[in-house]
């Protein structure tokens, strides 16, 4: 059963540096001093949260450049983003929390 919501957002975390090495995307997380390599398709992932994206965006672009169903893909991506984010390569954020603190309101 997929986990993520309409509202969040995934973006990478910025204490990580990385590079490109035989197609495979391979990091490092600054505070934690861990190494981390990336096949092909968690590069790409990687590629496109550089800016935040939802989960929707993610398994759109990807359905459009891999040859994979919507319901293995979803599944493939989820897997990837619980252990990103339990490994803190990558954050996910409410969408309503960025709006909340990037604007401000007039309450009556």
């Amino acid at each position: 059963m997929l986990k993520t919501y309409i509202m969040e957002k995934y973006s990478r975390n910025q204490q990580i540096i990385d590079g490109e090495l035989d197609n495979h995307q391979v990091m490092m997380h600054i505070e934690k001093g861990k190494y981390f390599g990336l096949n092909p398709v968690g590069k790409r992932i990687w590629g496109l949260i550089e800016e935040p994206k939802g989960f929707s965006e993610i398994i759109q672009c990807l359905l459009s450049e891999f040859d994979a169903t919507e319901e293995q893909c979803s599944r493939e991506v989820q897997d990837f983003l619980d252990k990103a984010i339990a490994s803190d390569i990558i954050t996910m954020h409410d969408e309503l929390d960025s709006f909340f603190h990037t604007n401000q309101f007039l309450y009556f």
